[in-house]
């Protein structure tokens, strides 16, 4: 069997790592436009949850990445001044994209699968001959583009402006901060992925884009105003830039995932949005449910279906997650209307996944202090009326 993966990111190399593993007769050759030891962004994310499923089905990558990431349970919420933290149960571990993609990159080396950098595909010609084409290659993924009619795509560009940075020192705890500025809106995502380094997303509303002229500014302006606002932030550290570009975020969902030979994971397939933080978590997915549906054996249209058939239903689900996160951040200026207890509640909960039962397990040193308190005595609010 010959099978093409297109796009060396996370999911390309991890599902290029597991076939080649279970099938060691497998011709498996991944395709990457960038050169070895380039990518774009800073860190990434791998909450605990996502890291015990990766355990249970290769616990050798799961042991080397977590010999590279940085380990966090809180994360501070902050609103106009005034902030607390949140300490979880589990543990998010972060580690910088390069590392994760060059920890792939070796295991896949050991197991014999041909990793092509500096190679873009351009055409249906480029990939002749192989039985299965895995398109893991982004949100502007080629094999959309080179098959538009197999690969449909709804597109839904959101009004806030973004931009990701990183951080010359580690931020501790991991925080989103939300603030007024000059009657502007803006919100700051950052973790630490490193010794001394943090990734940092910079967001601000449609309406603080063009009302405090962040519409009429250079990205390097836009960096500097990023920096003032968060001066006290950053404690003297500064923004570092890699693409570092101000665009609004194009939420993409391929109508069909599968084609005849060929498949879509990851961004490809949809475009994770970062206030959720699970992309790499779900390209990963997205790569062990491919790899074991294939594994089942069977023709390949069969093991296709099977993969749509287990993936989709998890796939929707999240989805709708995501829209409803985005949208909240969407309406983010009347949701800062308010108290830090009620808005750190509202943003637990915006997803519409997480209620008071969940909330329980999620932050229960947040619900028993403040959450439950305020129950009780709605209770007897009630009782007395």
């Amino acid at each position: 069997m010959k099978i093409a993966i297109v796009g060396g990111g996370p999911a390309g190399l991890f599902f290029a790592r597991l076939i080649k593993r279970s099938r060691p007769d497998a011709e498996v050759r991944v395709f990457e436009q960038n050169p070895r030891d380039a990518t774009y962004g800073f860190g990434v994310v791998l909450a605990g949850t996502a890291r015990d499923r990766l355990r249970e089905v290769d616990p050798e990558t799961l042991d080397r990445l977590a010999r590279a990431m940085t380990f966090s349970g809180s994360q501070k919420i902050g609103l106009n001044g005034d902030s607390l933290v949140l300490t979880y149960p589990g543990s998010s571990g972060a580690i910088a994209r390069l590392t994760l993609l060059q920890i792939l990159g070796r295991l896949c080396d050991e197991v014999g699968v041909e990793v092509v950098h500096d190679r873009r595909i351009t055409g249906a010609a480029d990939l002749d001959g192989y039985d299965l084409i895995v398109g893991a290659d982004g949100a502007n993924s080629v094999i959309r583009t080179i098959w538009p009619d197999a690969f449909p795509v709804r597109s839904h560009q959101l009004g806030n402006r973004f931009a990701w940075y990183g951080v010359d020192r580690a931020l501790k705890p991991n925080a989103l901060i939300f603030r007024y500025h000059r009657g502007g809106c803006f919100i700051a995502h950052y973790y630490t992925y490193a010794d001394g380094l943090s990734t940092f997303v910079a967001e601000c509303d449609a309406a603080t884009w063009e009302g405090c002229g962040l519409d009429r500014m250079t990205d390097g302006q836009r960096k500097a105003l990023i920096e003032e606002i968060y001066a006290d932030v950053l404690d003297g550290g500064r923004l570092l830039e890699n693409n570092s570009i101000w665009r609004r975020f194009d939420a993409r969902i391929a109508e069909r995932w599968t084609d005849g030979r060929a498949v879509l994971i990851g961004d490809a397939l949809r475009v994770a949005h970062f206030s959720i933080g699970s992309g790499t978590r779900l390209a990963m997915d997205d790569a062990v449910a491919l790899h074991d549906a294939l594994i089942e054996g069977g023709p390949v249209a069969g093991a296709l279906d099977r993969y749509v058939a287990a993936r989709r239903p998890v796939r929707d689900l999240f989805t709708e997650a995501t829209a409803r996160s985005y949208d909240w951040y969407e309406g983010v200026r009347q949701a800062m209307q308010t108290d830090l207890v009620s808005f750190v509640h509202d943003f637990l909960t915006r997803t519409g996944r997480v209620d008071d039962d969940r909330l329980k397990e999620y932050a229960p040193e947040f619900y028993a202090r403040h959450i439950a308190p305020r129950r009780a005595q709605d209770a007897g609010l009630e009782l007395t009326a």
